[in-house]
């Protein structure tokens, strides 16, 4: 056997090294939870009862006569508090997804009641920050508290998104609710311990407008507590709305008030009428605290609009004790992380047919290169797909696309559906699909159109795929996790975009044809949502096989990792990028679809675009960042280290080699270390990044990187 050089080891522990130092650096991602909740067992009623029995009648009989003098106390006249919030704009693509911030704004509030039922807000306090461009105005009761919770009729964005549905607690809500006493708990809060009933609830009819959710009733007094609900579908006015989820807790101020403690709420707005990855979502969470009561706020101050502003320059000057991005930075927020698990309590109350407004036959863009691209191997493509909606979140998904270069159709479905608790499966079917070999894509969709048109290359090591995928993907903790299995049919692909344009290209490598069974584990945290102001750890992995003992014609193992660590301001208004990816690939009959290929952009900047193979691979780098006149420049620079080749000498990866080689450039191993520097300009939010990097040792040359934001790669 061929010695294998120390070096090698000293690459790839490098780049496996840097995986793991981001992955230590970073404290977990869990939020700290100021409201604990646990079962009372000598009390606990844990769904034991059914819908309406009368415990749960006398429970909500009392609700609704504690709401009715909700302040709880015939000698409060008026109070005076201080909420500071937060409100987020953010946008994913697709519901459960990565989001990514867009604008974030922080505001402080006073709050004036005085009996029965005057209210006024003034905000005096207000700071923002955009991420990205945008011109969203927000709702008025967006940006404001729910002082009277919510009134006997629940309205939101100002009645044109929700509109008079009756409260739960309201005169006339036992006829119009279900109810059902799930649990006795305890809430275990900062500064007293409250038992409480938890009681569910549903309008009785699930094809109207209504609540479901959670009460949690007072034991001793019945108020409520806390209430967590979202809207059944025919509850929405607007045809864009996806779902609301909102929080409110309450506490008992001076041992005598029950008055609002905390309150968040959440909703998120799709794309109409396409079914278009993407959506815009809004986050606000208050806190309410320094209650002052009967301080005799005369009623004249009532007069005019509930809610005002101070003059600008007074709300810039408000003086704020947190930061802008607290509530979404995970090492310092306190606010329990319930919205999220609102709308999967709901599901478990009601059918999800109930809460998502089922869509008919729809147009579906799932990215727009799906649609029309440029690529070596296909030349233009078209492709339209359709959609359609069905009871229980079922989503079809049909796409047939016509590539003009190869003269060949393809097709493709795609089924999505929630199982158990937040388990999601997704079934999909496809014909020559074009399938990447690199372990990760390194240019958005449109940026590998552009590059095509203009220099004839892709990026893109591409193959031909034809079978059946089935997968299962849940959270797990902040990550997700997911289970693939799939049955393919491969084809070498060929150059054909120079029948559509004539012009130079780089020529397709020939990969291997032949069939396979493969099995798959994904595991990913993804970053926060505001990454680039609070920092954090993201990373991602992927261990694939096959063998064909079981089914098909290669015997294989490939593990991929990759991940970055940023830290904003890390010193002298510098931002600090650590990242860092690794691989490796072994078996009896490794397919040239998966080695490992290395240099240019991707890997290791400042090389010709893979002009390293092998079977092992290892990378890493740090970059400093600096805006200079933000939002519309920004400066960089980076250096990469790198190592591609093989780790032995065995006949499998030597074969697949062999294969990768028979058309276009050869590639081998990298002699030693890989070693690219440059900078690049970041342009409007660093949505565009132009970089100008050289590769120092064998063979490195000036390389223009063109690239996007890699959030909106999916949509590109």
């Amino acid at each position: 056997m061929k010695r294998i050089e120390p070096r090698v080891f000293t690459v790839l522990g490098l780049g496996l090294g840097l995986v793991a130092l981001v992955l230590s650096a970073v404290p977990s991602a869990s939020a700290q939870t100021v409201v604990a909740q646990r079962s009372d067992p000598q009390t606990s009623q844990r769904t034991t009862a059914g819908w309406n029995d009368a415990r749960a009648r006398e429970l909500i009989e009392g609700a609704i006569a504690r709401r009715a003098t909700w302040a709880g106390d015939a000698e409060l006249t008026d109070y005076r508090a201080r909420a500071v919030g937060h409100i987020y704009f953010l946008f994913d693509l697709g519901r459960d997804t990565q989001r990514h911030l867009v604008k974030a704004d922080q505001l402080a509030l006073d709050l004036f009641w005085r009996a029965p039922a005057l209210t006024r807000q003034v905000i005096v306090g207000r700071r923002d920050e955009k991420t990205l461009p945008t011109n969203i105005r927000y709702h008025l009761d967006h940006l404001t508290v729910v002082m009277d919770n919510f009134g006997d009729r629940i309205s939101l964005g100002e009645g044109s998104e929700v509109r008079e549905v009756v409260h739960p607690a309201a005169p006339g809500a036992l006829a119009f609710y279900d109810y059902r006493l799930s649990d006795s708990l305890t809430l275990r809060l900062p500064e007293r311990e409250l038992r409480v009933y938890k009681v569910e609830m549903r309008p009785r009819d699930p094809d109207g407008p209504g609540l479901v959710g959670t009460l949690y009733l007072d034991r001793e007094s019945a108020d409520i507590v806390q209430m967590e609900f979202t809207f059944t579908a025919a509850s929405y006015l607007d045809e864009t709305l996806d779902y609301f989820s909102v929080r409110i807790e309450n506490a008992l101020w001076a041992n005598r008030y029950w008055l609002p403690r905390r309150q968040g709420i959440e909703l998120r707005r799709g794309i109409e009428p396409l079914n278009f990855p993407a959506g815009g979502i809004i986050r606000a969470e208050f806190k309410i605290t320094n209650y002052e009561f009967n301080v005799g706020t005369p009623p004249g101050f009532f007069r005019g609009p509930p809610v005002y502003a101070l003059p600008r320059p007074l709300r810039e000057g408000f003086a704020f004790e947190g930061g802008l991005y607290d509530a979404l930075d995970p090492k310092v927020a306190t606010a329990p992380p319930s919205l999220e698990s609102i709308r999967e309590t709901a599901g478990r109350i009601i059918a999800e047919s109930h809460l998502e407004r089922a869509r008919g036959l729809r147009l579906a863009v799932p990215g727009a290169s799906s649609v029309l691209r440029l690529r070596r191997a296909e030349g233009l493509y078209l492709g339209p797909a359709l959609s359609r909606d069905y009871p229980g979140g079922i989503r079809t998904v049909v796409s047939a696309g016509y590539a003009l270069g190869r003269d060949r159709w393809q097709v493709a479905g795609r089924l999505t559906a929630p199982l158990a608790e937040s388990i999601g499966l997704e079934l999909a079917g496809y014909v020559e699909r074009a399938a990447e070999a690199a372990a990760w894509e390194p240019s958005s969709g449109v940026v590998a159109t552009l590059a095509t048109l203009l220099d004839g290359e892709d990026y893109r090591e591409t193959y031909w795929a034809s079978g059946g995928r089935f997968t299962l993907r849940a959270p797990w903790g902040p990550r997700r996790v997911g289970l693939s299995i799939a049955w393919e049919e491969w084809e070498a692909a060929a150059l054909e975009a120079d029948d559509v344009i004539d012009r130079g290209y780089r020529p397709v490598r020939r990969l291997d044809d032949g069939r396979v069974a493969w099995l798959a584990l994904e595991l990913k945290q993804p970053p926060t949502g505001a990454l680039e102001r609070v920092g954090g750890l993201s990373w991602e992995g992927r261990i694939e096989g096959a063998t064909s003992a079981l089914a098909g014609d290669f015997d294989y193992v490939r593990v991929a990792a990759r991940g970055e660590s940023l830290w904003p301001d890390a010193g002298l208004g510098l931002d600090l990028r650590l990242f860092a990816g690794a691989g490796l690939v072994a078996g009896g009959r490794v397919p040239a679809q998966r080695l490992l290929p290395g240099g240019g952009r991707g890997t290791v900047r400042g090389y010709h675009f893979h002009r390293f193979v092998g079977d092992g691979y290892g990378a890493g780098g740090l970059e400093l960042r600096r805006p200079v006149l933000w939002p519309f420049i920004s400066v960089a620079g980076f250096a990469d280290v790198g190592w591609v080749g093989r780790l032995g000498s065995g006949a499998a990866a030597g074969r697949a080699i062999e294969v990768w080689n028979a058309e276009g450039r050869p590639a081998g191993s990298a002699r030693g270390p890989l070693i690219g520097v440059g900078a690049g300009v970041g342009m409007l939010f660093d949505i565009l990044r132009v970089d100008l990097a050289r590769g120092l040792r064998q063979g490195g040359i000036w390389e223009l990187v063109v690239s996007v934001r890699p959030e909106f790669w999916a949509w590109l």
